[in-house]
C-alpha cells in the first residue's frame, strides 16, 4: 500500500468510525477491538503520584511508557522541580522496576511572552536546549516530553507565525541534541482538525507537519471540548477529525492519542427567575474511577459523544451572603440632637452594629455530568488502532478505573 493510499484509508476509516451508532445505558459497549500490548501510555501529574503508581505497578503489561510531569521552566530558561523529589523518585523506581520507558515531562510554566522570547534568542534557545538535554542525561530518562501550552492559550493568533518559526527551529535543535545522546523527544500539543465547513481549526502554532520528522512521539491532547457549559469532554466526532488531520501530517507510528480519564460535573441554575444559595452552582472535575460515588448510584446513559451522561435536579435552600446591590435609602429628615457626654455622667459608647442576617433562598439546581468510562476509552483506542497510531496516552494515570485495562485487553 502506498503512502497516499494508506493515508486515504486512514481518513476513510476515521470518518466511518465517527458514523457508527453508539449504544445507550451503562452496559452499552461501543467498541470491539483488542488493544495491542504496550498500546497504553500515561502521564503522572506531580500532585497525584501515589494512585498513579498503582497503574504502573499493577498494569505494566498494558503500558508502553510513563511520563512523570514534574518539571517546569523558569524565566531564564532553566528548569525546576514542581513536586516532591521523593514522589518523583518513587515514580521513577516503579517505572524502572516494571521495565517501561520513562520520559521527563516538562511544562512551560512561564508567562506569556517569556518562552517565545527565549526561543527567539539563539543564545537563550541554545542554553534552554542544553538544560533539557542535561536533564535527560543526568537523571537517566529515556527522553523528554515537552508540554509547552502557553503558546496556544496565552498568545493571540496574530503572534503565532513568528512563534511557529522559532518553535520549529527549537524542536529540531533539541531533537538532534537528544538523539546524539541516545535519548528520545516527545512533544505534547493541543489538537488541530478540519470542521464540518472544511475549515482548519485548532492550534496550528505547533506546526505538526514541520516537526513531524524531528519527534519520536507526537501526543495530541484531545480533551476539554466542553469547559464553560455542560457537554462532552472529548466527543467522538471531534476525536475522529483530529485523528484524520494528524494522520496526514505526521507518520502515524509516531502519534499517540491523548484520552481523558476524567469528566466534569456542572451544577447550574435551572430557573432564571430564582436565586441560588452560595456554592449551589459550580463546576468540578470528576475522575472516572469515582463516578459511582459522584453520582450516588444514579443511572446514566450513553451520550452520542460516546461518553456517559448523568442528569438530575435538586432543590437547594440556604443562605445567600454574596454581595448584592444595596438598596437606595434617602437621608432621614429627622434631626438627631447632640448628646452631652458630660451631662450623662459617662463616656459615650459606640453603637453596637449587628450584621444583617443572611437571607435564605431556594432554587432548583440542574446537575449534569459527562465522563468517560472504560468503554468510551476503548472506543477511542479502537479509532487510534484503525488509523495505525502508536497508541493512546491517558490523562492521567490514577484517574482511570481498574476495569479500563480489562476492557482494552478483551
Amino acid at each position: 500500500m502506498t503512502s497516499r493510499t494508506r493515508r486515504a484509508f486512514v481518513v476513510a476509516t476515521a470518518l466511518l468510525l465517527s458514523a457508527l451508532p453508539v449504544g445507550h445505558g451503562s452496559a452499552a459497549r461501543p467498541s470491539a477491538l483488542t488493544a495491542p500490548a504496550n498500546f497504553v501510555s500515561g502521564w503522572v501529574p506531580y500532585w497525584g503520584t501515589a494512585p498513579s503508581r498503582a497503574a504502573i505497578i499493577n498494569r505494566s503489561g498494558s503500558i508502553g511508557d510513563v511520563t512523570p510531569l514534574f518539571y517546569g521552566t523558569n524565566n531564564d530558561g532553566t528548569l525546576r522541580l514542581l513536586g516532591p523529589q521523593s514522589q518523583l523518585d518513587a515514580t521513577i523506581s516503579a517505572t524502572r522496576n516494571a521495565g517501561l520507558q520513562l520520559f521527563a515531562g516538562v511544562f512551560d510554566s512561564t508567562g506569556r511572552g517569556v518562552m517565545s522570547g527565549i526561543l527567539d534568542d539563539p543564545t537563550a534557545r541554545a542554553a534552554h536546549v542544553q538544560q533539557l538535554v542535561n536533564l535527560a542525561v543526568t537523571k537517566n530518562f529515556d527522553g523528554i516530553d515537552l508540554d509547552y501550552e502557553v503558546f496556544a492559550f496565552s498568545h493571540p493568533r496574530s503572534e503565532w507565525p513568528a512563534i511557529t518559526e522559532d518553535w520549529v527551529v527549537f524542536v529540531k535543535l533539541l531533537s538532534d541534541a537528544l538523539h546524539a545522546k541516545g535519548k528520545l523527544l516527545s512533544v505534547t500539543v493541543p489538537p488541530v482538525w478540519v470542521d464540518s465547513s472544511n475549515q482548519i481549526r485548532g492550534y496550528t502554532v505547533y506546526a505538526q507537519d514541520m516537526i513531524a520528522n524531528a519527534v519520536d512521539r507526537l501526543r495530541l491532547m484531545v480533551y476539554d471540548w466542553s469547559t464553560s457549559a455542560p457537554g462532552p469532554i472529548a466527543p467522538m466526532d471531534w476525536v475522529n477529525r483530529v485523528i484524520a488531520y494528524s494522520s496526514l501530517k505526521v507518520p502515524v507510528s509516531r502519534l499517540q492519542l491523548g484520552v481523558p480519564a476524567y469528566g466534569r460535573h456542572w451544577a447550574t441554575k435551572k430557573n432564571s427567575n430564582e436565586t441560588c444559595p452560595d456554592a449551589a452552582v459550580y463546576t468540578e472535575s470528576v475522575l472516572m474511577k469515582n463516578i459511582v460515588t459522584e453520582t450516588a448510584g444514579r443511572s446514566g446513559s450513553r451520550d452520542s459523544s460516546g461518553e456517559m451522561k448523568y442528569t438530575w435536579t435538586e432543590v437547594v435552600s440556604g443562605p445567600r451572603t454574596k454581595p448584592s446591590t444595596p438598596p437606595v435609602i434617602p437621608p432621614s429628615p429627622v434631626v438627631i440632637a447632640e448628646i452631652n457626654a458630660a451631662a450623662a455622667g459617662s463616656p459615650v459608647q459606640p453603637a453596637v452594629r449587628l450584621s444583617t442576617p443572611s437571607p435564605l433562598v431556594t432554587c432548583t439546581v440542574q446537575h449534569t455530568i459527562f465522563v468517560p468510562d472504560e468503554y468510551s476509552v476503548d472506543q477511542r483506542s479502537d479509532a487510534a488502532q484503525a488509523a495505525g497510531w502508536r497508541g493512546i496516552i491517558i490523562w492521567a494515570f490514577g484517574y482511570e478505573s481498574n476495569a479500563m485495562y480489562d476492557v482494552l485487553a478483551s
